[in-house]
């Protein structure tokens, strides 16, 4: 029987847990696997008031490249179904839980980023309390490209940054770096290189330190009051993204970007 690969690792120091995403074959994407472990560390800590801060990064020089579109195109290939039957509704809305955990864990969420952090990465960085980035951060929205919605991210891209940066970057799948991501807000702090920002998150680590594990919980979940995630919007999202990804563009961009080509609709000015 074939053990399990590990692609989250986890380490314990003091009141911090460390979480690294570790699949160098995709740059760290969200696969089922990936997913299933990241919620599972998460949801092991929910009620540790020991713990208080947890930072979330990824290796292999890449923070997160998205969504496994090999998955996506695996799940395309099976038959659609009705509704919260059909496997590409069910791993959305998986990767819906996985968003909405990151944004409402009692602890607080650090996420460091140094390389790309597209799509769903991109997600997951709206999602966490504070961001430090490096200048050869990336970030896009790059759904809108392969013919998919942003679907389960829609709402914390337009929390995190407002709805006119929100709806630029998703509306053109723009990249940017971290300095633009800093400039917008994205990022709270960037820095020129990786020993300036692991210097600056001890100090961050060092405050929450200082910080009571029952007092911040409850801080931040008044700070998110009404504006969780509600499972509708999840439902809605996942509904949104199974007829977009069955579509003959949704199968489309997944084609383009598995054969390593131009999607169809691809045009560009000269």
């Amino acid at each position: 029987m074939e053990s399990q690969r590990i692609l989250v690792r986890t380490q314990r120091l003091r009141h911090v847990l460390k979480i690294t995403l570790d699949d160098p074959v995709t740059k760290n994407a969200l696969s089922h696997e990936l997913v299933h472990q990241l919620l599972g560390a998460l949801n092991a800590i929910r009620d540790d008031r020991t713990i208080r801060a947890i930072v979330l990064r990824g290796a292999n020089g890449a923070f997160c490249a998205g969504a496994d579109l090999k998955s996506a195109f695996a799940d395309l290939g099976s038959p659609a179904a009705d509704g919260s039957n059909d496997p590409i509704y069910r791993a959305n809305r998986k990767g819906g839980e996985l968003f909405a955990a990151i944004n409402s864990q009692p602890q607080t969420v650090i996420a460091v980023v140094d390389g790309p952090a597209y799509g769903g990465g991109f997600g997951m960085v709206c999602c966490a309390d504070v961001v430090l980035c490096t200048t050869r951060a990336r970030f896009a929205l790059s759904e809108t490209s392969l013919g998919i919605p942003p679907a389960q991210i829609a709402a914390y891209v337009v929390a995190r940054l407002g709805q006119a940066r929100a709806r630029r970057l998703a509306l053109t799948a723009s990249r940017i770096d971290g300095r633009q991501a800093w400039q917008i807000g994205l990022a709270d702090l960037v820095f020129d290189n990786a020993d300036a920002l692991e210097e600056a998150l001890i100090g961050i680590l060092n405050d929450i330190g200082r910080c009571a594990p029952g007092a911040l919980a409850v801080t931040k979940d008044l700070i998110l009051g009404d504006r969780d995630l509600p499972t509708q919007m999840m439902d809605r999202a996942a509904k949104a993204f199974t007829a977009c990804i069955r579509s003959a563009e949704g199968a489309e961009g997944i084609a383009a970007f598995s054969e390593k080509r131009p999607a169809a609709w691809v045009e560009k000015l000269s």
